[in-house]
């Protein structure tokens, strides 16, 4: 099985002093226990190393944790830019988010999110999604 990873999930696995930090952890064990190949979209790639390229050593130390919790970077191509803009049109996500929702139709993987809105806009595109346990329980 494939999961694709929002920027949100690897931020928290990188950043120890991130609210998500645990569950991030906890999630990359499972996955690599379970041998679930890791894809992250170049578009989130770039959102997690937003921070760290502040700095070189940092940015060098990002990049190569990445590398070492066996991400593989997609790369999207012409149909994802589409499927991504038409996701950013229907939904209340950012582009990033699109991209990582595109990329998971394109892989046939899931989503694994911390953010919301990304997971109901999954489930409204008939994604799965990774239990993160963040989701609180919709009202009936």
């Amino acid at each position: 099985m494939t999961v694709v990873l929002d920027a949100d999930v690897l931020i928290g696995a990188l950043d120890n002093s991130d609210t998500h930090h645990t569950r991030a952890r906890r999630l990359f064990v499972s996955w690599e226990r379970r041998n679930e190949a890791r894809l992250l979209s170049v578009v989130n790639l770039s959102e997690v190393l937003v921070a760290p390229a502040a700095d070189r050593r940092r940015l060098r130390t990002a990049r190569e944790a990445i590398a070492a919790l066996g991400i593989t970077i997609h790369q999207p191509g012409e149909a994802i830019g589409v499927e991504a803009a038409r996701l950013r049109s229907t939904y209340p996500i950012s582009l990033p988010d699109a991209y990582c929702l595109a990329s998971a139709r394109h892989a046939s993987a899931r989503v694994a999110s911390f953010d919301e809105r990304v997971l109901r806009a999954a489930e409204g595109e008939g994604l799965a999604t990774i239990e993160t346990g963040t989701r609180r329980p919709r009202p009936r």
